[in-house]
This record gives structure tokens, sequence and C-alpha cells, in this order.
């Protein structure tokens, strides 16, 4: 029911308010305020002590009452460091990160500026640091989460630019991507985070073609996975934000989003695509019912021989990882972009590699269930 109510709150219209630096806390909310300018010396307490990394606000995080929501106030202004693996969590309550002036309901209109998180240089080479801004990973063994369940992490009308593999990424298997430092277990049924949100967001110039790397021999740490990575990760909304400049120095492996090993139930609506080197939107093993409404594309992906062909949506199944086919999800009602980023040709609205709309998948697969197929479209247009 969190879930439901999280996203009735996002889309409510808020007339008439008045917002105010720093809100008053909410009854039962642990608030931490971060500004650029502050001191991970601080408590974060208020805006006068407020903190300066996202590091040092997880570790309030990890020291605050069990049983409240959280909200970390971020001022507007520029991040520069290197990205976070989150391990803690509140069973039972969100943990939110949004401006500082934000109130739940309004847009983009009702903040200041959006806070902008930039990924830190190496201090030797000047390149971009490897990984996410935001890995979202299963808690330690005796935390709370360490065998999965609902996350509740909630971002709100941030600006993330120049992190190589992706923006956020939650990965409830501490497998694959590999940046949670496990192995994915096909096999595993506990593990997974769930019930997050993504609304309003901006991710900005995502993956290697800015981080100064590639997705091949030693450099392979660099490659980009998506601006948006769900690994083993369901019941999430990603709503309202912008994608823009998703790119790969090879053109490839990258998405806006992508969705892998068993994330179903997510939602992904309302959303803005665009110069994504890859295809926007890839989907991969036993994803199911999830639905892509709504979305407005422009350029994106190249015109290219590749195996497999451009889509703007993807289900890829690898059958040398004994993989099988996603089911009942929903491609609907999107405005597709007119041409690939590089040539006049339109990018076709969805492929399932291999074709076949019953096709269980590997060896070994189950049937899908009587009347399922893998894909449904609808009243999607150029």
């Amino acid at each position: 029911m969190r879930i439901i109510h999280a996203l009735v709150v996002a889309v409510l219209v808020v007339c008439g308010a008045v917002v105010a630096v720093e809100p008053a806390a909410a009854a039962g909310v642990q608030t931490i305020y971060m500004n650029a300018a502050g001191s991970d010396a601080n408590d974060g307490a208020s805006s006068k002590t407020a903190v300066q990394s996202l590091a040092r606000v997880q570790d309030l995080v990890a020291a605050g009452p069990l049983d409240q929501d959280v909200e970390v106030r971020i001022h507007a202004g520029t991040y520069v460091a290197g990205g976070v693996q989150w391990t803690t969590y509140r069973p039972g309550h969100t943990i939110s990160f949004m401006p500082d002036d934000y109130t739940y309901g309004e847009g983009a209109d009702g903040i200041v500026a959006r806070p902008v998180f930039e990924n830190a240089r190496a201090s030797g080479s000047q390149r971009y640091l490897a990984g996410a801004w935001f890995m979202a990973c299963p808690a330690p063994a005796g935390k709370p989460l360490a065998g999965g369940g609902t996350s509740g992490l909630r971002f709100y009308y941030l600006q993330v630019s120049y992190y190589a593999n992706a923006a956020i990424s939650v990965d409830g298997a501490a497998g694959s991507p590999n940046l949670c430092g496990g192995k994915y277990d096909s096999k595993s049924s506990t593990r997974g985070l769930d019930g997050n949100t993504i609304f309003g967001m901006r991710f900005f110039k995502i993956g290697n073609k800015y981080t100064d790397g590639a997705c091949a021999g030693d450099d392979f740490v660099r490659c980009g996975y998506g601006a948006i990575v769900l690994t083993r990760s369901s019941n999430n909304r990603i709503t309202n934000n912008s994608f823009e400049k998703v790119w790969n120095t090879e053109k490839s492996y990258i998405h806006a989003i992508y969705l892998t090993h068993k994330s179903s139930h997510n939602v992904f609506s309302g959303n803005s695509i665009t110069e994504v080197s890859s295809g926007p939107i890839k989907v991969r093993d036993a994803s199911n019912f999830n639905t892509f409404d709504s979305n407005t594309f422009g350029k994106n992906d190249f015109a290219r021989k590749s195996e497999p062909s451009p889509s703007h949506y993807l289900e890829e199944v690898t059958t040398t990882a004994n993989e099988c086919s996603s089911y009942h999800n929903r491609f609907t009602n999107n405005r597709l972009g007119t041409f690939f980023l590089d040539s006049t040709e339109r990018l076709p609205a969805w492929l399932l590699s291999p074709e076949g709309a019953t096709w269980p998948g590997a060896a070994g697969c189950p049937a899908l269930p009587i009347g399922e197929t893998r894909l449904t479209t609808a009243g999607n247009s150029y």
C-alpha cells in the first residue's frame, strides 16, 4: 500500500502552497540536510548543520530510528563525488532524496533549482571514476533487508551527470551488473530490493563516452549499462523523468532503462528519452508484468548492423546463460522517435530476440502461462 500511496502523492497538484527553504519536519520523519558547502563533521539535523556527502547521509540513516521515514533535503548546488554503495534501509518506511524546498506533489517549477550530482575525477589521471552514482545493494548479514524486501527508496527532482555505469542501479541480487561485489544467483528467491520511486529526475551525460572509458579489455569496469538499471527489483514507479545523452563510445550496451533478472511489475511512464546510443528500453530474463506507457522518445540508437537489431523496446533472451523469456509486458501509447541518431530511418518500435510471441526461452524454461504472450503493444505512434 505504501507504493500506491507514494504514486498518488506524486501526481497530486498542490495549489497555493508556500514553500519554505527548511520545511517543518513531519511527525515520525528523520530529516537530514545536505549542502555542497556543508561538512560531514555535522549532524545534518538542520540546514545550518548540513552534511556534504551521501556517504555521511547513509551513516546517519544507519544510526537513526528504524521506525521512521527518512527525508534527505538537498540544497541547490553541485555535489562532486564518486558514487555511493547504499546498503541501509528502513523496513516498512521510505528513504527520500529531494531538493530542500520540494513539496510533495509539485512540479519542477516549485523548486529554486535541481541539486546536481556530478562524478568526481581521479586525482592522478583526472579521469572520471568508474561506477554508478547510486548503487543500491542488499544489506549485510544481520542488517535490515539483508534477505531482500521493500527498500522504499525515493528520488525527486535531482540531476545526475558523468557517471560511467549507471545513474541509479538497484541490484537486489547482488549480482549483474556486478557492482555490488557478488555474483548473480538465478535460484535465489529471497533477494530483491523493491518498491522504489524515481520521479522528475534528470539523467544527463551518463555512460563511458563522457567518462573516458570503453566496454572492452581492462577498461570494462567503465562500461555503461543504463541510466537506470534494475536487477531483481520489482514494483518500482519510474515517472516524469528526463533521459538525455546516455552514450557509450561503442554505441552499444547502454539504455535509458535496463530491466534484468526477474525485475517485474515495474511502471515506466511519462518519461522523455533522447540521444541514447543503444535501444532506449531493454528487458531481460523473466522480467514480467512491466508497463512502458505514454513516454516520449526523441532520436535514439544508431542505424547499424548488429545483433539484435536496434529498436525502442528490446526483450533479449541469452540462451547460453539459460535465461527465460519475459511475459505480460506492455509497450503502449508511446510517442516514438521519428529517426535514428545518425539517419532519417525510423527506429523500429519493438523487437523480441529470439523471435516468437510465446517462445519460453532457453531449454528447461517453463512454457508461458496459458493465454500469455511476451509483449503487448498498442497506441504507439511516430
